[in-house]
């Protein structure tokens, strides 16, 4: 799979909002800077310099991860999920490119594609609460009740308080 195209003008965008040095640096620290801007919610500038990490490396899976989430807060879902695909080609274990990746999809509203990836990422990381958790809601989504509440219980097992809140909404009657 080829790695997922971005427009023009968005490579125009993160050539102008780095020096000449910049251009030139490792995709490493390109990735560290978009995080910077990520964290501060510059989204398109960190989209950028995850573009020139990219654009160094083609196979630099911590690019294509930070890429993802970064979309994600745009709300383009299918291109954070085309990123996390790639992320998880170029790293088959990483359980967070597969629980974001469930994110995107139950985002929209594809759950059982959410629940996979929620699978996944739990059988990578077992004590994954947050994997847990997003699972839990998209088997309630999906009308499985049990499957749900015994998500729910393992996410809050391991400290997970949105699922303890959820289990404390959803008594058993």
């Amino acid at each position: 799979m080829k790695p997922f195209a971005f427009p023009v003008f968005r490579l125009l965008l993160a050539a102008t909002l780095f020096s000449s040095s910049a251009e030139a640096a490792s995709p490493s620290a390109l990735v560290k800077q978009g995080e910077e801007y990520y964290r501060t919610s510059r989204f398109e500038e960190a989209i950028g310099a995850f573009n020139l990490a990219v654009a160094e490396d083609r196979n630099y899976q911590p690019a294509y991860y930070a890429r993802g989430k970064a979309l994600f807060e745009q709300r383009k879902y299918a291109e954070a999920i085309a990123d996390y695909t790639l992320a998880i080609e170029l790293k088959k274990d990483c359980a967070r490119a597969f629980y974001h990746r469930g994110v995107a999809y139950a985002a929209l509203k594809e759950f059982r594609q959410a629940v996979a990836d929620f699978d996944r990422a739990i059988a990578i990381r077992g004590k994954y609460d947050k994997a847990w958790y997003a699972r839990g809601l998209s088997r309630d989504e999906l009308g499985d009740r049990s499957g749900a509440r015994d998500d729910m219980q393992s996410a809050s097992a391991l400290g997970n308080a949105q699922a303890a809140a959820w289990l404390g909404g959803h008594a058993v009657r």
